[in-house]
């Protein structure tokens, strides 16, 4: 099966557009004039040379970001306004040029008024250049050298090697339709909630997101276990049971029952209060000969090698497929999908679906699930075993976000250890690629229990598990606690990702060489320079040019295109992710600005600074205005009545120290 290229033609950018840009100039500090202080160096703020700085004035601080707003709705990112179904050209025509059912169709079969009113060209089409024909046909904004006529032609030797490519874990209209008439085929969830007296009917949920009034009753039920104070010492044990077979062959078959030997091991995590050490002791005893469901065999699992990986985070809204094919192309290891919730995926819910998506560039790319319903779950993970192709998927246990804790799922498990090994425990039973789980350390930064819940992952089923160094209420704010996750990394009986705060190669080599850390995930220090991954493989500081940044604006560009469309809708979406991702870049500061010898960290906001050159000064900008127009340099002009509002405005620099 051929599988979709990567595409290497970039949009031509016109240097005129960049001196029209807003660009910050230095200026001299007076006394006399109020609006503007002197240069200090503030607590908190990362240390560049003193010839780079700008005085701060009131003014610019209002001009970074529209003003808030009491929508608690939420934050509509500029929004696409679409067409009416008269204004609209029909698929048919764009595609073929004729619609056989005419008479009937809703949508415009006037192509001369439609080419009439399309907007001026922008470009080269990549979608032609690449594959020899634009899926999107008239309605192509790069279409002019595809466009003739009324019609958009096919170059037939180039496409003719992509007749057969596919887009990998695109689902298909008819299982999508099964899935949103509940009659797709649940027959391995069903018989292992038979098998395990699982009521399916009454752990359905209503709504992913919504409270549940049973969530009370199931927390209650799945407390952590007892815990035995003494006076130094905090003590929880946890029984878990493995099985050996008693006829003593090895070729056991996925959920066959047959006479087993039990042994019960106990765990026990103790927490030394006076030295902060983690002590894991376990005991085992010979037990009875049972029945017991023989779940497959970890030998018998796809695998995957979690060892000195670099891993890109699945984050929600700019981890899109674009984003991770820039950072595989950084040298990135491992990739996922964003978080997708359960219950929307069985539903059918097209654009949940649509983060299956995978490029072939992806060579170890996982599935991140949100949710907390055993059955859903199950049914979740039969869909992916059965349609999609990916390497692991991933439990979210790491999510702050208060709509999806109220509904039981991701941070929201930590407090739940029962609840975790429900899901490991049957995801693993059903998968036969490797299940992981992404967790925090606790609830609370003053009472963390990742440490008495790591060292039972394994016996439930998980192959690793990554570990954010911070707790549900921290959510993005302070330092993540690192001495914690090395900690949890040694009573690890599974491969601990450590992740939170990386944003350099020093601090990365210095968690190896210390810890017992596995491999390591980024996050937003990937999205604010992805060219970490390059620094921390090669070992040394990227300073990297405007030119080079900017031809990585010119890549995700293309992947865009290429990905959600070169139609007009394409074209929004990709600027859409294009100024999410700009709302994160600026905060980069050059490496060749910072003082010599210091190691920018990524709680320290960058102060008010101008670059070595006026791109560079560009994509320093923290103004919307000035991210909109880095854009127009390859999707062309937005309308007048065009704004923008950051979707993620997480708080990196807060609660210092």
């Amino acid at each position: 099966m051929e599988t979709v290229s990567d595409a290497t033609t970039i949009n031509s950018v016109d240097d005129k557009k960049v001196e029209e840009a807003s660009l910050p100039t230095p200026a001299t500090t007076t006394t006399d004039d109020k609006s503007t202080s002197e240069i200090i160096i503030k607590a908190g703020e990362a240390r560049i040379k003193q010839e780079f700085l700008l005085p701060v004035t009131i003014t610019e601080r209002s001009d970074r970001l529209p003003p808030k707003t009491d929508n608690k709705k939420g934050k509509q990112a500029a929004r696409i306004n679409f067409p009416k179904n008269e204004d609209k050209l029909c698929v048919k025509i764009i595609q073929s040029g004729e619609c056989d059912t005419q008479d009937t169709c809703k949508y415009s079969h006037d192509i001369e008024k439609y080419l009439e009113s399309k907007p001026p060209n922008l470009g080269k089409c990549i979608l032609f250049e690449q594959y020899g024909k634009c899926r999107f046909g008239l309605a192509c904004l790069f279409g002019k050298d595809h466009i003739e006529g009324n019609k958009s032609i096919v170059n037939q030797e180039l496409a003719s090697k992509f007749d057969n490519m596919k887009i990998i874990n695109e689902i298909p209209v008819d299982i999508q339709l099964q899935l949103k008439k509940n009659m797709y085929p649940f027959t391995r969830c069903d018989e292992y909630f038979k098998k395990h007296g699982i009521n399916a009917k009454k752990l359905n949920p209503r709504k992913q997101g919504g409270k549940n009034k049973d969530t009370d009753q199931d927390l209650d039920q799945d407390r952590p276990n007892k815990k035995i104070k003494s006076d130094n010492s905090e003590t929880s044990t946890t029984t878990t049971t493995t099985t050996v077979s008693a006829t003593g062959t090895d070729e056991i078959k996925p959920n066959q029952q047959e006479p087993t030997t039990t042994t019960t091991t106990t765990t026990v995590v103790q927490e030394d209060s006076n030295n902060n050490n983690i002590k894991v002791t376990t005991t085992s005893h010979e037990g009875t000969e049972i029945h017991i469901e023989v779940p497959l065999k970890a030998c018998e699992k796809k695998k995957i090698d979690f060892k000195n990986q670099l891993y890109l985070a699945p984050l929600t809204t700019v981890g899109n497929l674009p984003f991770r094919r820039i950072c595989k192309k950084l040298g990135v290891d491992i990739t996922c999908g964003e978080m997708a919730f359960t219950t929307k995926m069985v539903e059918g819910t097209k654009s949940e679906l649509a983060l299956m998506k995978r490029h072939p560039s992806e060579d170890k790319f996982g599935i991140q699930l949100a949710g907390a319903y055993v059955d859903t779950f199950l049914r979740c993970a039969e869909f992916i075993e059965n349609e999609v192709d990916c390497d692991f998927v991933d439990i979210n246990a790491g999510c702050p976000i208060d709509l999806v804790c109220n509904s039981g799922a991701g941070a929201a498990l930590c407090d739940r250890p029962n609840k975790i090994e429900q899901l490991l425990r049957g995801a693993s039973s059903i998968l036969t690629c490797p299940v992981t789980i992404k967790m925090r350390i606790g609830k609370l930064e003053d009472s963390p229990n990742a440490h008495k819940i790591i060292p039972n992952l394994q016996n439930w089923g998980a192959s690793a598990v990554t570990l954010h160094g911070r707790s549900r209420a921290q959510r993005y704010s302070r330092l993540a606690n690192w001495e914690y996750v090395a900690k949890c990394a040694e009573v690890s009986p599974i491969p601990l990702i450590g992740n939170g705060d990386l944003s350099n190669y020093q601090d990365a080599l210095k968690i190896y060489d210390t810890s017992k850390v596995s491999s390591l995930m980024i996050a937003r220090g990937a999205l604010i320079k992805p060219w970490i991954f390059t620094e921390i493989k090669e070992k040394r500081v990227w300073d990297i040019t405007p030119q080079e940044r900017l031809d990585l604006y010119k890549d995700y560009v293309n992947y865009g295109l290429d990905h959600f469309g070169s139609d007009q809708i394409g074209v929004d979406n990709t600027r859409k992710f294009l100024l999410n991702w700009l709302s994160f870049t600026h905060r980069y500061i050059p490496a060749g600005l910072l003082e010599d010898g210091y190691i920018h960290k990524m709680n320290e906001r960058p102060p008010n600074f101008f670059g070595r050159s006026e791109m560079e000064t560009l994509l320093a900008s923290n103004k919307v205005s000035d991210w909109i127009k880095i854009s127009e340099m390859f999707l062309g002009p937005v309308n007048d009545s065009f704004s923008f509002v950051p979707k993620h405005n997480s708080n990196s620099y807060e609660a210092q120290g």
